[in-house]
């Protein structure tokens, strides 16, 4: 609990006690009670505010403790008082922190004895990341006005997820290549390069690998068992570069929510499938290896504190020999000569090898045709055919289905 002291009503106060001080003997037998009447008034009040505070309670309710992004939140407060006595002047804030929310208020209450009071509020959980809501501090006035108690209370906390949506098997095709690019290369298919061991043929069976040596040694066919890779098959990469162009925070963070919830649809689909997939956010070197469920939601837990504030681009969507997926806000093509490697050449050199890779660029709702006919002429510029470069801009303004769109 903290105290505050307002200056300007001590002041006033010492005034009164010296005032009457004196004047002693003016006011007859009632000189004495005047030197004392300010003390017992100042006691009185303190009293008033500490009954208050022993005697009040609250209670906090919402509709929901696991919110989903987008949902709307009934939050009911209830204050009670048990005193017999009406309470001091009680102040409570309230407090709604969060990202789309960005605000505070005030509610004066004055309670006679055994009385209670209510109040009910909705608020949205528009998007992704942590929200603080709920009462955050009671103060307590005495009637004087000499001094203040608060006494702090911690806000609800709310963890709000990005959303995950279902992906069809065709997410595979987008990056099979020739060779050793494939999806499945790595992942949680057999691969005849990896033997596991020897097992001896028997009639009617036949076998791909035929161990020669084995036979030869010992005269028994023998064949060898595959054993399935452990490799990453595919690299999740996420540009945490902000947008260009910011228009209006509400446009801003739907570009950002839908940019995660992209990423993280695809890192479940291949967590479900098996497929080893690795995961690097901003510009960082390390990586985050997803190989099954266990490890996509260790990882989901954590999306909530994924901040879109880095100012370099991310080098790990042009390194590797697996297929990537690269998920960004920005046109990635139009800042070639500011962040070092040139991406043409890159880019045309990981398309020629044959390694799989997929642009996935989000903009801001209202700039979609605008970023996707910047797109188009930036793509030009390349001395590869357009058709040769997989890159698809984000239609945001289509929700959760402008994100199916894009991975078809």
């Amino acid at each position: 609990m903290g105290i505050r002291i307002s200056p300007l009503g001590i002041a006033v106060l010492l005034f009164s006690i010296a005032l009457s001080n004196s004047l002693p003997g003016l006011a007859g037998p009632f000189s004495r009670v005047m030197v004392l009447f300010p003390l017992v008034l100042v006691s009185v009040s303190l009293i008033q505010v500490w009954y208050s505070y022993l005697k009040f309670g609250f209670h906090q309710e919402f509709s929901t403790d696991h919110p989903v992004r987008g949902e709307a939140i009934q939050y009911t407060f209830a204050l009670h008082y048990e005193g017999i006595l009406p309470t001091c002047g009680i102040i409570c804030q309230f407090t709604f922190q969060g990202p789309g929310l960005a605000g505070a208020s005030e509610e004066p209450v004055f309670l006679w004895g055994k009385t209670n009071t209510t109040w009910s509020t909705t608020f949205c959980c528009a998007y992704r990341g942590i929200y603080a809501v709920g009462v955050e501090r009671f103060i307590f006035k005495d009637s004087l006005g000499l001094f203040q108690f608060a006494y702090t209370v911690e806000p609800r906390i709310f963890y709000v997820y990005p959303e995950i949506i279902p992906l069809s098997q065709a997410l595979e095709s987008i990056f099979m290549g020739s060779g050793e690019t494939g999806l499945r290369t790595g992942g949680g298919q057999e691969d005849v390069g990896v033997f596991e061991s020897v097992y001896p043929l028997h009639h009617g069976e036949g076998a791909r690998q035929i161990a020669w040596k084995r036979f030869a040694a010992t005269g028994i066919p023998c064949a060898y068992r595959t054993a399935k890779a452990t490799a990453p098959a595919l690299r999740v990469v996420l540009d945490a570069r902000p947008p260009p162009h910011i228009h209006k925070e509400e446009e801003r963070l739907i570009a950002e929510d839908m940019a995660v919830s992209l990423v993280f649809s695809v890192l479940r689909y291949m967590a479900e499938q098996g497929i080893p997939t690795d995961f690097f956010c901003s510009s960082e070197f390390e990586s985050y290896t997803i190989t099954d469920l266990a490890s996509f939601e260790a990882l989901y837990y954590q999306s909530t504190s994924i901040l879109f504030n880095d100012s370099r681009f991310p080098q790990a969507a042009w390194d590797g020999e697996s297929a990537t997926l690269l998920v960004t806000l920005q046109t990635p093509f139009e800042f070639a000569s500011a962040t070092g490697p040139d991406l043409y050449a890159v880019l045309e050199h990981r398309l020629l090898k044959g390694y799989g890779i997929l642009l996935i660029i989000v903009p801001e709702p209202s700039l979609v045709e605008m970023v996707r006919k910047k797109t188009m002429d930036l793509l030009e510029q390349l001395p590869l055919n357009q058709s040769q470069v997989p890159c698809k801009v984000l239609d945001t303004r289509q929700g959760n289905e402008g994100i199916t769109h894009a991975l078809e």
